[in-house]
């Protein structure tokens, strides 16, 4: 077993470990479909690792998104998708579809307050910049 598949194993077999005392936000006031999608998959595929608030996770303890943020490197909802589809999630970045991708992007800009919470991103991000 590699040192990767060992700590997705690890990660996996304890959950609690991040989602200790933290409860996924509702979905934000007139959230698009696509936000409310993104926000449902963030939880099942990025919450493990990044925390159901974007922050204070015990895996990666800096905030993905709000004050301090690590989400505004990426400059644009695409660079953002970009990173998504080569990197994440960590375990298998090929087992989620890029429309799956995108929704998770339009979550984190909407939490992040780069973009209003009805917006629908087009595949791949496109040009709205990240705050």
């Amino acid at each position: 077993m590699t040192q990767k598949q060992l700590l997705v194993a690890v990660l996996a077999a304890t959950p609690w470990l991040t989602s200790l005392a933290q409860t996924p936000p509702a979905p934000p006031a007139g959230a698009s479909e696509q936000v409310v999608q993104g926000g449902h998959l963030y939880q099942l595929h990025c919450a493990l690792c990044h925390g159901a608030n974007g922050r204070d996770a015990t895996v990666f303890p800096r905030p993905i998104w709000g004050p301090g943020h690590d989400i505004g490197k990426f400059g644009t909802a695409k660079g953002l998708f970009e990173y998504l589809q080569l990197m994440m999630p960590f375990d298998d970045p090929n087992k989620l579809s890029d429309a799956q991708k995108t929704a998770i992007a339009a979550y984190m800009l909407v939490r992040n307050g780069s973009l209003p919470a009805a917006t629908m991103l087009p595949l791949g991000g496109g040009s709205a910049p990240v705050k």
